[in-house]
């Protein structure tokens, strides 16, 4: 898995196919786009592989996706 620990955003309209090459490569995937019945279909074809993936609605609003990000899937050490 080359790509364990890397996170890549990918816009769900055109994406697919390099999201399943990233995820299959165990990178994790943040979906991005205003398509949601799109994406459920994506996250369920990118079921299954080392990577994971996820959906953000709402890529317009850059500060959220990061912030998104951060939440999901940035490990922090824990606080002394």
């Amino acid at each position: 898995m080359r790509l364990d620990g890397t996170v890549a955003i990918v816009a769900v309209s055109e994406g697919a196919a390099l999201a399943r090459r990233l995820v299959d490569e165990g990178a994790t995937v943040v979906l991005t786009g205003v398509d949601a019945e799109e994406a459920g279909r994506t996250l369920a074809d990118l079921d299954g592989g080392p990577g994971r993936a996820a959906f953000f609605a709402g890529a317009d609003d850059v500060d959220a996706l990061v912030e998104f990000i951060a939440e999901q899937f940035v490990e922090r050490p824990p606080v002394s």
